[in-house]
């Protein structure tokens, strides 16, 4: 006798398996936006030490004006960096939301199943018990 929810577990375990991908793929994109963020941050702490270093000696106006424009734009680029991360996190939260839901309801179902597995093994213990007494009693009734 087979698990009567099996159709339903094995289609929950699909259906959980398809929102990890997914999962994974917005995470993957998530870690890459972040490292985009990070290399934009590392490019701006190398700019000011270049201009720092500039600075100690003989700079002309246009060096420093160009640093100054690379310096706002790395800085508007960021906060844009920030949002789309900040969206991709809302995403990713979300989706991990569903996976949690579909993890727990296909545990309730292998719990069910597990329960139904032990239920037919006890039944079937039993009546094998009852089979071995049946014939015990009969052994023990033909001796005398």
């Amino acid at each position: 006798m087979s698990f009567r929810f099996e159709t339903i577990l094995r289609l929950n375990k699909n259906k959980e398996d398809l929102l990890q991908r997914d999962m994974g793929k917005i995470n993957i994109l998530y870690q890459r936006q972040q490292d985009r963020q990070q290399l934009m941050q590392d490019a701006t702490e190398k700019s000011k030490d270049e201009l720092n270093q500039k600075k100690r000696s003989d700079i002309s106006v246009e060096t420093m004006i160009l640093h100054d424009n690379f310096a706002r734009g790395t800085r508007i680029e960021e906060g844009r960096q920030g949002k789309i991360i900040s969206e991709i996190n809302t995403k990713l939260e979300a989706k991990k939301e569903e996976v949690v839901e579909a993890m727990r309801k296909r545990r309730t179902l292998e719990i069910l199943k597990e329960r139904d597995i032990l239920k037919e093994r006890k039944a079937r213990e039993k009546k094998e018990t009852a089979i071995h007494d049946e014939v015990a009693s009969n052994l023990w009734m033909r001796k005398f």
